[in-house]
């Protein structure tokens, strides 16, 4: 059975389940002078990024309705991307889109539930599934994200051509992702925003 991988907004702090409290994250700003140049760069690395998040959600929690927006993650078709239960923000507004990026949108089947996966073909594109393969205008594409088994191997072929204003989407869970191979490419009006960050569990962070 198919499972959709579904995204919701997301409250503005996150609890820890099982009334545990996580250890809180600590950061030394300063540089110790004697630390080899490789650990300082780490540290910056990490700052920066968490810089970034907090823009994201600052974006997120008070200009939700226009810019960004919290977005809880439920399902299992993104793994190993995602996982239920993390956080991401996304996007909503001065936005491109392009192959591979993961986008939230309405989905066709019930418009009241929001659906996240990655964006595979484009507007204007033939594309063919078969054998757990990807092809592109007749090329394989590379797909070190996705994650399959032996079950897409008994699949039909699905083989579509994308109109100007179509998006084609998949799950990086191929085997369990109720994605386009089903209900076909997604309009583009029907897209939401696009994911830019994961906040949430904090050892998680990361861009996109």
């Amino acid at each position: 059975m198919l499972e959709e991988e579904e995204a919701r907004p997301a409250s503005p702090d996150p609890e820890p389940s099982s009334g545990q409290v996580d250890d809180a994250l600590f950061l030394d700003t300063k540089d110790d002078p004697g630390a080899p140049a490789a650990s300082r760069k780490d540290k910056n690395g990490v700052i920066e990024a968490l810089v970034l998040v907090l823009i994201a959600l600052v974006l997120a929690l008070t200009l939700k309705t226009y810019v960004a927006e919290a977005y809880e993650i439920k399902g299992k078709s993104m793994q190993m991307t995602f996982e239920s239960g993390q956080r991401v923000v996304v996007l909503k507004a001065f936005y491109s889109i392009g192959r591979g990026d993961i986008v939230v949108f309405s989905s066709s089947e019930d418009p009241a539930k929001d659906l996240i996966k990655r964006v595979i073909g484009l507007p204007g594109e033939r594309i063919k599934v078969a054998g757990g393969n990807v092809f592109i205008n007749g090329r394989r594409l590379e797909e070190v994200y996705a994650r399959h088994d032996e079950r897409e191997l008994r699949d039909g072929p699905v083989e579509t051509r994308i109109r100007d204003d179509e998006y084609f989407v998949l799950g990086d869970n191929r085997p369990d992702s109720h994605d386009s191979r089903s209900f076909g490419p997604i309009p583009a009006a029907s897209i939401k925003g696009k994911v830019v960050v994961r906040w949430w569990p904090p050892e998680s962070l990361s861009s996109y």
